[in-house]
C-alpha cells in the first residue's frame, strides 16, 4: 500500500461514520429538537453518496497508485529496464535497382586494393587512436560511433586518412561530395541511394564527404534536414566521415548533432618533414647528398607546409638534380620555386575550434 492510500483510508471511514449518525438523525428525529433544515446536495458532499462512495472507494483503493507504479519493485517501478529502439531490418540489394542506387556503385565506391593505409602516413596519431577504438555496433553500455569530422588545412590529408581508417576497421570505402548531387529534387532520391548501398553492402561501411562544409552548409536547409533523417546517431555498421577547411561553415544540426568525434589534422611536424623527405629520396636511385646540418636548414625552412605541399617540393628538388645525388643547392631552388601553402589565419581558426570541440580520446 503506497503512501498516499494509507494516508487516506482513515479519512474515508470518518466521512462514512459522519454519513451513517447524519442519516440516522434524517429518519429519527429526536421530539425535543425540530428538524433541521436539509443543507444542498452540493453542500452535503459524500453524505449524500455514501452507499456510492463505498462501492468505488473500495474499488479504487484496490488499485495501485501512481506512487506504487514508480516506486514499487514488484510492479517494474524504477528498477523497469527501458524498451530498446529496435534495429532496422536489413535492406536486400535486389531490390536496390534504381538509377541512383547504380550511380552510386559505379562512381562512389573506392575499391579496397587502392586505399591508403597508415604505413603511407606520418604525424597522425590522434587519427589512428580513433581507429584503432572504433567499434561499429553497440556493445552493453557502449553505444557505436557513427560520426567523425576531420578538419584543418587543405593538404594535410584528410582524405588519406579517411582511407587510412576504412582499411584499418576492414570496411568499405564510399565518397560523396556536392558534385555527386543532381539537381532539383533529386537530390534527396541520391541521398536515400547512397544510404541504402551503404547500409546493404559489405559492414562497416565509411561514407566519406569531401568538403562537407559545401554538401551540408548552414544554408542548405532542406538537404540537411533530409540528409540527417537518414544519419542516424549512433548508427551500428555505417561511418560518416565529413572532412573540412571551415569546420563553423557546416550546419549545426550535423556538426553538432552528428558528428560526434571532431580531430584536427595539422600540417606535419619538424620531425615528420624530415621523415617525409627520407622516405621520398629513398625512391631515388642514388642516395642524397644532404648532410645532418643540410637537412636541419630543409626542414626549417618548411615549417609550416602541409603534406602534400611537401612532396611536391621534394619532388621538384629531384627535377633540378637531374638524376644526379639531390644536394641543399637544388632544394634551394626548389624552395624558391614552390610556394608554402601556408595560410595563417585558416590555421588560427582550426586551432580555436581544435580547443573548444576537439577530441582528445
Amino acid at each position: 500500500m503506497s503512501a498516499f492510500n494509507m494516508e487516506y483510508r482513515p479519512i474515508k471511514r470518518q466521512l462514512s461514520d459522519d454519513s451513517s449518525v447524519a442519516s440516522s438523525k434524517r429518519h429519527h428525529p429526536e421530539p425535543s429538537e425540530a428538524p433541521a433544515e436539509e443543507p444542498p446536495a452540493a453542500e452535503q458532499g459524500w453524505d449524500v453518496y455514501s452507499d456510492v462512495w463505498e462501492e468505488d472507494a473500495e474499488e479504487m483503493w484496490s488499485k495501485p497508485s501512481v506512487a506504487d507504479l514508480f516506486c514499487s519493485p514488484s510492479l517494474g517501478g524504477l528498477k523497469m529496464k527501458p524498451t530498446p529502439k529496435p534495429r532496422p531490418a536489413p535492406l536486400d540489394p535486389a531490390l536496390l535497382i534504381s538509377e541512383h542506387h547504380d550511380y552510386i556503385r559505379v562512381h562512389c565506391v573506392v575499391p579496397t586494393s587502392s586505399l591508403i593505409t597508415f604505413d603511407h602516413l606520418i604525424g597522425v596519431k590522434q587519427v589512428v587512436r580513433f581507429a584503432e577504438q572504433y567499434q561499429p555496433s553497440v556493445q552493453g553500455a557502449v553505444r557505436a560511433v557513427s560520426g567523425l569530422l576531420l578538419f584543418g588545412s587543405s593538404g594535410t590529408g584528410k582524405t588519406a586518412c579517411a582511407q587510412a581508417i576504412t582499411h584499418h576497421i576492414g570496411g568499405t570505402f564510399y565518397k560523396f561530395t556536392a558534385a555527386h548531387l543532381p539537381t532539383g529534387q533529386r537530390q534527396a532520391e541520391r541521398i536515400d541511394a547512397l544510404f541504402d548501398v551503404a547500409m546493404s553492402g559489405c559492414k562497416p561501411a565509411v561514407i566519406f564527404i569531401d568538403e562537407i562544409d559545401t554538401l551540408l552548409s548552414k544554408k542548405a536547409t532542406t538537404r540537411v534536414g533530409h540528409f540527417a533523417d537518414r544519419f542516424d546517431r549512433f548508427m551500428e555498421g555505417v561511418l560518416v566521415i565529413g572532412a573540412t577547411n571551415s569546420p563553423h561553415k557546416i550546419a549545426e544540426k550535423i556538426v553538432d548533432g552528428r558528428l560526434e568525434r571532431k580531430i584536427l589534422v595539422n600540417p606535419p611536424n619538424d620531425d615528420a618533414r624530415e621523415r617525409l623527405i627520407h622516405r621520398q629520396l629513398a625512391q631515388e636511385e642514388h642516395e642524397h647528398l644532404l648532410s645532418r646540418v643540410d637537412m636541419m636548414e630543409v626542414v626549417v625552412a618548411t615549417a609550416g607546409r602541409s603534406a602534400v605541399n611537401m612532396e611536391r617540393l621534394i619532388s621538384t628538388a629531384v627535377v633540378h638534380g637531374g638524376g644526379l645525388r639531390v644536394s641543399r643547392h637544388h632544394f634551394q631552388r626548389a624552395l624558391e620555386e614552390e610556394r608554402s601553402d601556408y595560410n595563417q589565419m585558416v590555421a588560427g581558426q582550426n586551432m580555436q575550434y581544435d580547443l573548444k570541440h576537439g577530441w582528445r580520446g
